[in-house]
C-alpha cells in the first residue's frame, strides 16, 4: 500500500506507521478505518469506565488510578489467559489412563443410538379407517 496521503487525517497516518513499522506492506484501506474505530471505542469505553471508578470516589476529576482501574478491570473481563501446561498435563494423563470401551462385535455401519441418528423415520403412517359393515353390505 502505499503511503497515505497528507489529506488523510493524523490518526489514520498514525495506524499507517504502527502497519509500517510492523511490516505489514499489502493492506486493504479499510483496515485503517477498522483499526480507527477498535482504539476509538476502546479508549472510551476505558476512560467510561475511569469516569464511573472517579465519581464512586467522589473526585470530581479523572486521575491516573482510576485510569488504570478501568485498564485492569477491562484485561480481567476480556482477556484471559490459557491454563498452565503443568494443569492440561496432568489432566490429560488422568483423562488417558481410561481405557476406551470395547467394540462390540456385529456386522453393518456402527452407527450412534437411534436418538442421535437422522436415519430413522420421522414420520408414521395413518391407518385406513375401516369401512362399517352396513355399508359394505349394501354394496354387495
Amino acid at each position: 500500500m502505499a503511503a497515505p496521503a497528507k489529506s488523510t487525517p493524523k490518526d489514520a497516518q498514525v495506524m499507517a506507521a504502527i502497519l509500517k513499522d510492523m511490516g505489514v506492506v499489502e493492506y486493504e484501506p479499510r483496515i485503517i478505518n477498522q483499526m480507527l474505530e477498535f482504539s476509538y471505542r476502546y479508549v472510551t469505553d476505558i476512560l467510561d469506565d475511569a469516569k464511573i471508578y472517579s465519581s464512586h470516589a467522589n473526585k470530581k476529576t479523572i486521575d491516573v488510578d482510576d485510569v488504570k482501574l478501568a485498564v485492569q478491570c477491562k484485561m480481567d473481563h476480556s482477556f484471559t489467559a490459557p491454563p498452565p501446561r503443568d494443569l492440561l498435563m496432568d489432566i490429560s494423563r488422568h483423562k488417558n489412563n481410561q481405557q476406551l470401551p470395547l467394540i462390540k462385535p456385529y456386522t453393518g455401519p456402527r452407527l450412534p443410538p437411534d436418538r442421535y441418528c437422522l436415519s430413522a423415520p420421522n414420520y408414521k403412517l395413518k391407518t385406513a379407517k375401516k369401512v362399517s359393515l352396513n355399508y359394505a353390505v349394501g354394496l354387495s
